[in-house]
């Protein structure tokens, strides 16, 4: 792995911020990269991805009580 590479790991752990567009640059590059040759990695980020999507099409009023705490604890478990 060259110093330009990035592993599962730090795939993962910069998800959320490179969905939300708030990677730097070089980070930002590097993990596109690993999405273009790790179906494992990109598959998460679709899963990620589509959920934000999703969530963010919801008014609070429609998601049934107790829905936010369990997504909470769901991503805490990743």
């Amino acid at each position: 792995m060259t110093k330009h590479e990035i592993d599962c790991e730090q795939a993962l752990d910069q998800l959320v911020e490179f969905i939300d567009h708030e990677l730097p640059g070089g980070k930002h590059d590097a993990l596109q990269r690993h999405l273009h040759t790790c179906k494992s990695c990109f598959s998460r980020f679709e899963f990620e991805r589509r959920l934000k999507e999703k969530l963010g099409t919801l008014r609070e009023a429609e998601v049934p009580s107790g829905t936010s705490e369990r997504i909470k604890k769901l991503l805490k478990s990743f």
